[in-house]
């Protein structure tokens, strides 16, 4: 697909939930907001914790050898 029509349809989607948090009523707007910035916080941590596991992995493994290995088919 074109990259402006992706964008555009993201921005839809976006002005779609716009206009829904507009409509919902104060006390779902605020259980919304609330579900929201815990989702981001354990988003970030995934990530923050798939971060530090890939590096603590990288420095852990010792540097792999490759030795040559002679075979003879008698």
């Amino acid at each position: 697909m074109n990259r402006d029509i992706i964008k555009k349809l993201i921005k839809i989607e976006k002005l779609k939930y716009e206009i829904i948090k507009d409509i919902l009523p104060e006390k779902a707007l605020s259980t919304l907001n609330k579900f929201e910035k815990q989702a981001t916080m354990v988003i970030k941590d995934i990530v923050l914790d798939l971060v530090q596991g890939n590096c603590e992995k990288d420095e852990e493994e010792p540097e792999k050898e490759i030795k040559k290995v002679k075979v003879d088919f008698i």
